[in-house]
């Protein structure tokens, strides 16, 4: 699953960003792992599109469609996480394959995680949920990014 993750986040910090003239987001990343990874990509007008890695290797793939108001309460509901978020460069997607859950501090191996990355004219910023990592003192915001996820008009969700 690190691999899995690992070759995301190396593939989106060598991709290049989209140009944008407005100071909404253009671009929302999003990937839910676990035993299978669900990648999404929404753009400015609420058009997304999605990849499940299962049933491997093939997946499902597709597309839908966010009204304003759907992808404006998506954002909402992200808008805690993109508090919280760091600037996106190689280097801090580095940190987030390289980090570990604190010495001392619970942690479930495979448990997956939740990655998002908002993109805009003005704003590049991205944050990582590791599922694992102290998983029943943040249970709850743990399921509450799982539901976000499964909240979108996706046939099929890990």
């Amino acid at each position: 699953m690190r691999a899995l993750f690992a070759s995301l986040v190396l593939l989106i910090a060598t991709s290049c960003a989209p140009d944008s003239g407005g100071e909404e987001i253009e671009r929302l990343e999003m990937r839910l792992s676990g035993w299978s990874s669900l990648d999404v990509v929404i753009d400015a007008g609420g058009n997304g599109t999605y990849k499940d890695s299962e049933p491997y290797p093939d997946g499902t793939r597709g597309g839908f469609k966010l009204a304003r108001a759907e992808l404006l309460e998506l954002l909402a509901k992200l808008q805690p996480y993109h508090e919280q978020a760091v600037s996106f460069s190689e280097e801090s997607a580095m940190r987030f394959i390289m980090r570990a859950c604190p010495k001392g501090v619970p942690n479930v191996t495979d448990a997956g995680a939740f990655y998002v990355r908002w993109q805009s004219a003005d704003d590049d910023v991205h944050y990582l949920a590791d599922f694992g990592c102290d998983h029943e003192r943040l249970a709850d915001r743990n399921g509450e990014l799982r539901d976000i996820v499964e909240g979108l008009p996706i046939p099929s969700v890990p």
